[in-house]
């Protein structure tokens, strides 16, 4: 692979740990039907899928009947909005590295499954926005990740290469959907995957998002 030069990323499980408000979201929904709360362990196994996933997971695990999907994820969406970015926070060296990237004239995108507003929401709340040239959530286009579609169109926007591009997500769809827009799949192994990490098929996992720039460097051959 050659030398990189833009760097997709996923949001829930690699740039934020979002979960705390996810959780408190879908247990306000859950109460709504007289259903007992979820935990945060339970939540996270959840994540990864998008908002209308979220929510069939959620209603399935405390034995409901799906009531009409798009009342429900409305709602969802409806108590998840006021605390978006109550407890989300970006993982430790996330800013920073992020920052150093954006130095050395990489281009950043945000590419995932949460729906845009949202995604954006967030990404305001913590100051984060400026350090995007795009952001794909899981509705602004019809297809949505493990699809390629999302990553090819964050790389038109960006102006670059699938050969110059790498991915870096926590969960299966993140590494699927690189291989099929032809970019270089990084995975941390601190999200939420509902698989083990190591199974996944990346082309390198980190610890740590501050590991990302050697993992870069590895990807370039230049270590």
């Amino acid at each position: 692979m050659g030398r990189i030069r833009a760097i997709l990323c996923d949001l829930d499980g690699t740039l934020v740990d979002s979960a705390e408000d996810l959780r408190d979201a879908l247990n306000a929904l859950l109460a709504e039907h007289h259903l007992s709360p979820l935990t945060l362990a339970e939540v996270k196994a959840m994540i990864g899928d998008g908002i209308p996933k979220l929510v069939e997971r959620g209603l399935q695990a405390r034995g409901a009947a799906l009531p009409d999907g798009a009342d429900a994820v409305a709602r969802f969406r409806e108590l998840y909005a006021p605390r978006a970015a109550k407890t989300t926070r970006p993982y430790p060296g996330v800013v920073e590295t992020l920052g150093r990237l954006a130095a050395q004239g990489l281009r950043l995108a945000v590419v995932t499954n949460k729906p845009e507003r949202e995604t954006l929401q967030i990404l305001g709340s913590l100051g984060l926005a400026d350090r995007f040239g795009a952001v794909i959530g899981g509705d602004t286009l019809p297809e949505r990740k493990p699809h390629p579609a999302p990553l090819l169109e964050a790389m038109r926007r960006l102006n670059v290469a699938a050969p110059e591009t790498a991915m870096v997500g926590d969960n299966h769809h993140d590494v699927e959907a690189a291989r099929a827009a032809g970019a270089a799949a990084i995975l941390v192994a601190y999200g939420y995957s509902r698989q083990p990490v190591a199974k996944l098929d990346a082309d390198i996992i980190i610890d740590r998002f501050t590991e990302l720039e050697a993992a870069l460097l590895r990807l370039e051959g230049r270590t």
